[in-house]
């Protein structure tokens, strides 16, 4: 895959150019318009997160490192700062074993 800290858009950018795809056929299976497409390669608009399935299966990358990039960036870049966050995380970590958990057991 990418490397560690490349931008999504970036990716997206490389990963078109590679295929031979032009910004309207990525933007079509994107569900977004073409100047968005365009705001996303050049680090203007960020990637959203319900796009990540599409990208995955467009370029033949794994849904499961995009998302977790995807994740990981966008929570760093919102909470890194704060004094709890790894206690906050554990948390969160705690409540989705639980449910994952609840999950099997109810199957």
């Amino acid at each position: 895959m990418a490397k560690r800290n490349k931008e999504l858009g970036e990716l997206i950018l490389d990963q078109r150019t590679k295929f031979g795809y032009s910004q309207k056929y990525v933007a079509q299976k994107l569900g977004i318009d073409i100047s968005l497409l365009c705001k996303i390669e050049h680090g203007e608009r960020k990637v959203q997160g319900r796009m990540l399935k599409e990208i995955s299966e467009l370029f033949d990358l794994s849904y499961e490192k995009l998302q977790i990039e995807f994740l990981s960036k966008k929570i760093l870049t919102e909470f890194s700062k704060e004094p709890f966050i790894i206690d906050a995380m554990e948390n969160c970590i705690s409540c989705l074993s639980k449910n994952k958990l609840k999950s099997v057991e109810n199957q």
